[in-house]
């Protein structure tokens, strides 16, 4: 009977993310690097589109650049950097080399090589810029858990103990495709886009492919990089947790 009533209340308060700014959409398909401190990086960037770097749990303080051929864009507020393009960029050109510091005292040196391809989103994380674990919640804490995990998949705010797999994957019904899996010892969160034309009610889809989720949540129509409808799903691990 708690679970009867618990469930509906998780469905209830997820849908306040929903409401997020649209600046926070999240982006998938991203390119993840694991760095230290003074750590050396390599990354690929579009040479026909803007792309974008960001810090998980940390954020871009300063930023010395190399060759030219790029625009570059701070985002002081939020950390993150946007390199365009210049019309007089070719392809194949040299790499570009970023040395980036960080608001909390870490240094990256970051080479980004040009290809022909559209936008790249390139994410550094640093498991010393996490947040340190805390004691385990309360038992009531488990809403909350789901809550924070969804808002960290719609934010791509990695979480401490998550890992996070991107894949392409465009089987089941066509017009649904996996696109990230996050897997932590507790919960397994599930990331897929679905296309428009399969209609107005992404969760009844979901539910029906993934019965006993915990959670479910809908992102807006064309959140997804491929204009499609962003549906996460969260499991908890040992409860269908398993593809």
């Amino acid at each position: 009977m708690m679970r009867t009533r618990r469930i509906p209340m998780i469905l209830t308060t997820l849908i306040l993310v929903a409401a997020l700014p649209p600046w926070t959409a999240p982006v998938f398909g991203m390119q993840i690097l694991d760095g230290a401190d003074h750590a050396e990086l390599e990354a690929e960037i579009s040479d026909r589109a803007v792309s974008r770097i960001t810090l998980a749990n940390d954020r871009v303080a300063r930023v010395v650049r190399g060759p030219d051929g790029f625009t570059l864009e701070h985002d002081k507020s939020r950390g993150d950097l946007y390199l365009r393009p210049l019309e007089t960029t070719v392809p194949a050109r040299a790499p570009l080399t970023l040395f980036i510091g960080t608001a909390k005292g870490f240094t990256y040196r970051l080479t980004l090589r040009t290809a022909a391809r559209d936008s790249a989103q390139i994410m550094i994380r640093n498991a010393d810029a996490a947040p340190r674990e805390e004691s385990p919640a309360p038992r009531e804490g488990r809403v909350g858990a789901i809550v924070a995990l969804v808002r960290a998949v719609a934010l791509r705010e990695v979480l401490p103990g998550y890992v996070i797999h991107t894949t392409s994957e465009t089987s089941r019904p066509e017009g649904l495709a996996l696109l990230e899996t996050w897997r932590g010892r507790r919960f397994i969160a599930r990331v897929y886009e679905v296309d428009s034309a399969l209609g107005d009610d992404p969760e009844a889809l979901m539910r029906s492919m993934a019965p006993g989720a915990a959670a479910l949540w809908s992102g807006k129509p064309a959140s997804g990089p491929s204009d499609g409808r962003l549906v996460v799903t969260v499991r908890e691990v040992g409860r269908g947790g398993r593809p």
